[in-house]
């Protein structure tokens, strides 16, 4: 029951990773232009992405038939766990809010009527049309995504937030307005590598496979059927596969080992083998010496007329000394004959090691057969089709959650300082009443067990306010962000920065308020290669040093904006570790990875 509990809770934590853009808060104005108060104006509030009115640009049918989980619960179970409480969060600084002025980028707002795309061959590459106090920035296809991996009905190729954390790209299918209903794929980042699918002529290959058996439609039932039945036929081939591999891996060992026999052995004679060297050395040189000394005092004997005994018996020693001479070079020349020993024991460990290594080789080769013959016949039965094989091998690669009711939950952030992360349960968006407390789950991010709870209202004089945007540096400090200012100052967004931990929760709005010249507040979130904060829109990136932000001390120069003519939908934009953006975009839905890291 513990286990089944957990498991629901990790499902429903993750699956309210669902971006939905930010509540425009507009800041009341006093009648003086020169003034003006930090009132959250709840009059201007901010649309869903997408246009309710127009089902085929960011919104899917709604009705029984698309809303096939809603008793699902979105409640979060964190009994038990350590919860901070603060009645007010929001520090009203009673500062007086500027624009930046910072010079603006061309862009053309994108508010809908977004451009489809519907040819997945061709990678798509984008690159800036304007950029200010930056350079430009080039986002190419890393992965078409499908029409749905593991979702109702209601699914309609909707993607939306996501983030990067300990190497796993996290990202929510959404079943379609008004369902609040999706699933999560996890990939870790590397999987896809190691199959040979994350490179420049792999990226439909993702939807094309999860399109192919997409059980809710008729031809991709019949697939599914059609995969069932080969993943039963296969799987005695398959499991045949798994045994040899083993056995082959076992053998390879065995054969680093023989491997690694034979080369001490070749050490061990080598060294023998230079030790009779040097000692035969020594007696060839002490040999050459006898004969010299042997040969001056018979040239001696011969001057001084010696008896011819004397002469014959020196004559014997020089023949002698010769005769050893020659057995000393022939040792040199013949191994067997230098080290007789050590050369019987390396001859024996090399013929018995090289014996094994080549019967194991033999044997590995014959099991390499086998597994030629297994794929053979699973081709056979998968009539040679690529994609079964592809399916079977991507299904272990992907976690992915059961549909669940995802709420409005925008946020899922990581905190890098202690490598958690955060989600903000936003079932409600905007002004709410006086009761309601922001409720932010930290998690550990391997395996999304609750750690902590934070409860807090934002309450500015009076208005009560939810967080839907939340994201950490690297020192832990937390941020979020909303489209609108003073209604004196229109096209602007306004920062928050503070604290979320144990010792009590805070935000405080930044006075300085950022050019807004894009459409919808689809994010915000944190590049922790280059500390900056990242605020997101359609067409639109802005980052600012993080640093700045929470120092507000935010300077024209300080504002980049990047933007883009691709008349399509950003969702979401996270970094991995070397600081390269990962960018979701709709329709089609696909992640974009950025050619160089981003500034």
């Amino acid at each position: 029951m513990k286990k089944l509990r957990n498991l629901f809770l990790l499902l429903t934590i993750i699956a309210m990773l669902i971006s939905l853009p930010s509540i425009d808060f507009g800041i009341k104005a006093f009648a003086d232009a020169n003034s003006s108060s930090n009132i959250i104006d709840d009059k201007d509030s901010e649309a869903i992405d997408g246009d309710t009115t127009k089902p085929n640009e960011g919104t899917q049918k709604s009705g029984d038939k698309f809303n096939d989980n809603k008793t699902i619960s979105d409640s979060i179970n964190t009994d038990g766990i350590p919860t901070t409480t603060s009645d007010n969060a929001y520090v009203d600084n009673k500062t007086k809010y500027h624009i930046i002025d910072s010079k603006l980028p061309k862009i053309t707002p994108t508010w809908g009527n977004y451009t489809r795309v519907r040819n997945m061959d061709v990678p798509n590459n984008y690159t800036s049309i304007d950029s200010i106090n930056t350079g430009s920035t080039t986002f190419s296809t890393k992965w078409f995504l499908p029409e749905g991996f593991h979702v109702s009905p209601g699914e309609h190729g909707n993607y939306q937030g996501g983030i990067i954390a300990n190497n796993s790209i996290y990202f929510v299918e959404s079943a379609g307005t008004n369902t609040n209903k999706g699933s999560i794929v996890k990939i870790e980042l590397d999987a896809l590598d190691k199959m040979g699918i994350d490179t420049s002529t792999q990226q439909n290959i993702l939807a094309q496979v999860f399109n192919f058996f997409n059980k809710n439609s008729a031809y991709g039932s019949d697939h599914s059927k059609k995969l069932s039945d080969f993943i039963v036929n296969t799987d005695a081939y398959r499991k045949n596969n798994i045994n040899i591999q083993t056995k082959i891996a076992n053998m390879k060992k065995a054969i680093k080992i023989a491997n690694l026999k034979v080369e001490t052995n070749q050490k061990t004679f080598n060294n023998a083998t230079k030790q009779a060297k040097k000692k035969l050395a020594k007696n060839i040189k002490t040999n050459r010496k006898a004969v010299k000394k042997l040969n001056k005092n018979l040239k001696n004997q011969k001057k001084k007329h010696a008896k011819a005994k004397i002469i014959n018996k020196i004559k014997k020693q020089i023949t002698k000394l010769n005769k050893t001479y020659g057995k000393l070079n022939a040792k040199k020349r013949d191994m067997s004959k230098l080290t007789p020993k050590a050369f019987k024991i390396f001859n024996r460990v090399k013929k018995a090691q090289v014996k094994l290594i080549n019967k194991d080789n033999k044997q590995i080769s014959a099991w390499n057969a086998q597994v030629n013959h297994n794929n053979r016949e699973i081709d056979r039965i998968g009539q040679r089709n690529d994609l079964f094989s592809k399916y079977f091998d991507l299904s272990k690669l992907l976690t992915i959650s059961p549909v669940t009711n995802i709420g409005h939950g925008q946020t899922l952030s990581y905190n890098p300082s202690n490598n958690h992360v955060y989600l903000a349960q936003d079932d409600k968006l905007g002004v709410v009443g006086d009761d309601f407390y922001n409720q932010v789950t930290e998690m550990d991010a391997e395996n999304m067990n609750p750690v902590h709870v934070y409860r807090f209202k934002l309450n500015n004089n009076g208005h009560y306010y939810a967080i839907h945007t939340l994201t950490f540096d690297n020192d832990g400090n937390a941020y979020f962000g909303v489209r609108g200012g003073p209604k004196k100052m229109k096209g602007s967004y306004t920062l928050f920065h503070g604290t979320m931990n144990e010792s009590g929760i805070q935000f405080t709005p930044v006075k300085g308020l950022i050019k807004w010249p894009g459409s919808f507040n689809q994010g915000v979130t944190y590049n922790r290669n280059n500390n900056r904060l990242y605020l997101l829109s359609n067409d639109m990136i802005i980052s600012i040093p993080v640093d700045e932000v929470r120092n507000d001390n935010i300077q024209p120069q300080d504002v980049h904006y990047t933007t883009f003519s691709t008349n399509r939908e950003f969702e979401s934009l996270s970094f991995d570790s070397s600081g390269y953006g990962y960018l979701v975009v709709l329709w089609r839905s696909e992640v974009l990875k950025s050619t160089t890291p981003i500034d």
